[in-house]
């Protein structure tokens, strides 16, 4: 058996080594969280230890970041991460708000957050999927 992409299957072992945990009780979870953790650790195990899957991913990464920049600009970054930008924002000032005002948020505010916040993963994901078009079809400068 070889590896050929080390980190994915580090990552595929890790998922995999929560198993045993779920099996013998010591992490109480829920069926879904057995099917998630299964396709967690088959996805990357796959990816490290197929060949083809690993040129692909090492492809994608090489090329990502130019591909980015050229598809969307010197803002590409941010676009990318956007959730996490209102993520760390929403949670910066809700904390402030807490300690400072020691007031609660609304529920009508959280609503509006995860509403915002789901809508920033969805663009965010067609950009990445965008890209990833862009370095499969060969486009890329590079």
């Amino acid at each position: 058996m070889k590896i050929y992409h080390k980190p994915s299957f580090m990552y595929g072992l890790t998922f995999l080594f929560a198993l045993p945990l779920f099996a013998f009780g010591i992490i109480k979870v829920h069926w879904w969280q057995w099917i998630i953790t299964i396709a967690f650790a088959t996805k990357f195990l796959y990816t490290g230890l197929s060949k083809s899957e690993s040129e692909y991913q090492e492809n994608i990464a090489k090329n990502y970041r130019s591909v980015a920049q050229e598809l969307y600009g010197k803002y590409a970054t941010i676009k990318l991460n956007f959730p996490l930008v209102i993520l760390c924002s929403f949670y910066a000032v809700a904390l402030f708000i807490r300690l400072v005002a020691n007031l609660f948020i609304p529920i009508w505010i959280t609503v509006c957050f995860t509403i915002v916040l789901t809508v920033s993963v969805f663009y965010s994901l067609s950009l990445d999927h965008k890209i990833k078009e862009h370095i499969e079809n060969g486009t890329s400068r590079g």
